[in-house]
């Protein structure tokens, strides 16, 4: 029997998740969406043909998985709202950053299967990588159900220590806005040398697309791939000798270790305060 999934919030990442399930065969009817805005009901439901509902716990009540996609700060409240309606046969899935699941599980209150996960941006393509971790109470078969809810969006890891969450948020959920970052500080220079913004852009983009390609496609060690291109007294291999004496690992230390530091300061500001 297909399980009746609901979207508590119908933002960006819920729209990624559902029109990805809708797009591989997913029935609309057995997907539910919750907006108190009148027009985002009617545009969803004309759009994707789900169901949507202005109450959280209406569409609590229908549903076998329970998808949390309301902001950190709204989601003590929110799933207060609709705790009593919490059922101990429901799977719970959180993409909300920095909620720990114990803190889930004490604002739900109730022993349920959750699962935390940690998406990112390019989801909205298909092409996302999400890390997951699941509580005691999630089995074997529901950990299935949703690295297949997952996969309408990309990719997905499962980690077995939460506090290894800090560090898939540095790798994976923050790790585009890094990568945009040195796109941006590249198709500058290639502007300041003559060319313009759109040639570079495609260049530079098309350039680190090929080479995520090549990691992910190839089997071949990173540090085999990079040799690979670098001949000595060449031109990468005078590139790569300015990151050295930049220090890049260093760089990039300092500011993996700068988000994790954040995501263990909003993992203690959003926990639940236990009398």
């Amino acid at each position: 029997m297909t399980a009746s999934i609901a979207f508590i919030g119908v933002g960006n990442m819920a729209r990624s998740i559902f029109s990805g399930m809708l797009a591989g065969g997913y029935p609309a009817d057995k997907i539910i969406g919750t907006s108190r805005t009148p027009e985002k009901r009617d545009y969803y439901h004309e759009q994707y043909g789900i169901t949507m509902l202005a109450e959280n716990d209406l569409a609590v009540d229908q549903a076998d998985v329970v998808v949390l996609c309301v902001k950190p700060a709204q989601m003590q409240s929110v799933v207060e709202e609709f705790a009593d309606h919490v059922r101990g046969d429901q799977l719970f899935i959180s993409v909300a950053a920095g909620i720990e699941l114990d803190s889930l599980a004490y604002w739900l209150g109730r022993s349920v299967a959750i699962v935390r996960s940690m998406p990112n941006t390019p989801s909205q393509l298909g092409a996302g990588m999400t890390g997951l971790i699941a509580n005691e109470h999630t089995s074997p078969a529901q950990k299935t159900q949703v690295s297949e809810l997952f996969s309408s969006i990309g990719h997905s890891v499962w980690v077995d220590d939460e506090a290894h969450m800090h560090t898939v948020t540095s790798l994976s959920g923050s790790a585009p806005a890094y990568f945009f970052r040195f796109l941006e500080a590249m198709i500058k220079n290639g502007e300041q040398q003559g060319l313009d913004e759109a040639t570079c852009r495609a260049l530079a983009s098309h350039a680190m697309f090929g080479a995520a390609r090549m990691v992910m496609e190839l089997d071949e060690p990173i540090s085999q791939l990079r040799q690979n291109i670098t001949s000595p007294m060449g031109t990468t291999e005078q590139a790569l000798l300015s990151f050295e004496a930049s220090n890049i690992d260093k760089i990039v230390a300092e500011a993996m270790m700068a988000c994790v530091n954040r995501s263990k300061e909003m993992a203690e500001d959003f926990s639940a305060k236990k009398d």
